[in-house]
């Protein structure tokens, strides 16, 4: 028995649906300059110094970054064609050029900005990933898979340090989507795969892409893109593509049985991809680093305080808020803090000693009939909720006012005009701000608050924006937030706090 179980253990598998075909990518060239991939991964205005049409200089050399490793997993698999014809293949190689053609051919030809982007081939098991260096990893194929042991804490450690993985079913294959939300469970217990919406950065970097041409069992036809994630903060850190790109990528022919992006819309999507890492380097980072804890007791005399809302949606995804928000507030007013962080849910016995709520989020959520009832009952007793949009992103805008609309059906969001006393009266009055890139490029015409209150008996209980400030209070770099820059997110906060306090 014991010389039988290791030949069962090792059989090969056979699988039935017929292994991808491409050329395999040329030879790696070596590169006449190197530089680390963190160093410089922006999207630049142009292609270098300007040059007198009268001299004659030759622009300077492009900068290669190796930004994308295609990562080796799984077994050889076995596959045998009608005619008996038997073909030994590596599970995580599927096409053998898709990764090469989209880094070093379409993003290097539709970003143009100056960099030579590379990638290379490296097993999944290796301990070496440092996103610092190469940001992005891919991974793809058509069938079933197993991560082992030594693969899961690779990739659990390559994304909480800052790093994306793109799984990419080849030719839209469910075993292979079906197996990545099962082993992505192994890496994040806690985290599942929420569908992005359509002003996800991902769908709005290079390309604005609404919808995106797909073949499905030989019919060709339009329909909205369709990615999954799983988010660290409000950063796509696992990317899940179940409409198959590698057979456009690789320019090979489309299997009648599969499901593929096609076409110009599978390269506009993953030259996004890429651009969307690229540009989230440097927030990966930043969410990377240990943020300082406050480890005393909250002292009985403090005068401010405030309490995230703890909900089942991603209520979490402003490290260290609270920090930032009470160090601003004591810097510039002298006001007493307590910098003991809070959380509590609507079902909490000791809500009501928090007077002050912050909330946010970017998916969709929903409270349930007792939540809501609680809701109501500290808006009602003279709590203040304040809430935004996490990076300005439309599914948590349009949950957050239906759900207030539940709890306070008698009452309606109202636009606060800029000369309302919280902004024009306040500690720092102020009556323009400025808004992030992102935001400014959805909305040229933004200079004002933009922000929504309800109000019960004259009182102001809820106050919300649909664009995001607490992501510009805690200074995150976060290059796709839609919302107030740092410095006047921190005048707004300011104003409130100082608000809340006097009423």
């Amino acid at each position: 028995m014991l010389l039988i179980c290791p030949a069962i253990a090792l059989a090969q598998r056979e699988v039935k649906f017929p292994p991808a075909e491409s050329k395999p990518p040329p030879p790696a060239k070596s590169p006449p300059r190197t530089q680390a991939s963190g160093e410089d991964t922006g999207i630049l205005p142009d292609f270098g110094p300007t040059m007198r049409k009268t001299q004659e200089r030759q622009p300077p050399p492009p900068t290669t970054l190796t930004v994308m490793y295609k990562v080796q997993y799984g077994e050889t698999l076995k596959y045998v064609f009608p005619d008996g014809t038997v073909q030994n293949f590596a599970q995580w190689e599927s096409f053998k050029d898709d990764g090469y053609k989209l880094v070093n051919q379409y993003v290097n030809q539709r970003l143009a900005d100056g960099n030579n982007y590379q990638y290379a081939v490296k097993p999944l098991s290796s301990p070496e990933f440092d996103p610092v260096d190469i940001p992005i990893l891919y991974m793809t194929g058509d069938y079933e898979f197993l991560l082992t042991d030594a693969e899961v804490q690779n990739l659990r450690r390559f994304l909480l340090d800052g790093g994306t993985i793109l799984f990419n079913a080849a030719r839209g294959r469910d075993d292979f989507s079906f197996a990545v939300v099962r082993e992505m469970r192994k890496v994040f217990p806690q985290k599942t795969f929420m569908k992005l919406p359509l002003d996800h950065a991902v769908y709005n970097t290079r390309y604005r892409l609404q919808q995106v041409l797909v073949m499905v069992n030989g019919v060709q036809f339009l329909q909205d893109p369709e990615l999954y994630s799983i988010d660290i903060g409000t950063r796509a850190a696992a990317i899940l593509i179940p409409g198959g790109m590698g057979t456009a990528w690789s320019e090979g022919t489309y299997h009648p049985a599969g499901k593929h992006i096609i076409g110009e819309s599978a390269i506009r999507l993953g030259v996004n991809l890429v651009s969307y890492v690229l540009g989230s380097t440097e927030y990966g980072r930043f969410l990377a680093q240990t943020f300082p804890e406050y480890e005393g007791a909250s002292r009985p005399g403090d005068v401010f305080r405030f309490a995230a809302l703890r909900y089942a949606g991603s209520w979490d995804v402003n490290p260290a808020l609270q920090n930032s928000l009470m160090q601003g507030l004591f810097d510039n007013t002298g006001i007493d803090v307590d910098f003991a962080p809070h959380a509590v849910s609507l079902e909490d016995p000791t809500l009501g000693s928090h007077p002050l709520l912050w909330m946010t989020g970017h998916y969709d959520f929903e409270f349930s009939p007792t939540e809501l009832e609680q809701l109501r009952d500290y808006l009602r007793r003279g709590g203040i909720l304040v809430a935004s949009a996490a990076a300005g992103l439309k599914p948590f805008d349009t949950a957050f006012r239906r759900e207030i609309r539940k709890a306070l059906p008698d009452s309606s969001l109202i636009r606060l005009p800029p000369t309302h006393p919280l902004f024009a009266a306040g500690w720092n009055p102020l009556h323009e701000v400025e808004y992030t890139p992102a935001a400014r490029r959805d909305d040229p015409t933004l200079e004002y608050p933009e922000f929504f209150g309800v109000f019960i008996d004259n009182r102001l209980a809820v106050l919300y924006s649909p664009y995001d400030f607490q992501s510009g209070l805690n200074r995150e770099s976060n290059a796709y937030a839609k919302g107030l820059t740092s410095d006047d997110a921190l005048r707004i906060a300011l104003n409130l706090a100082t608000y809340a306090l006097s009423h």
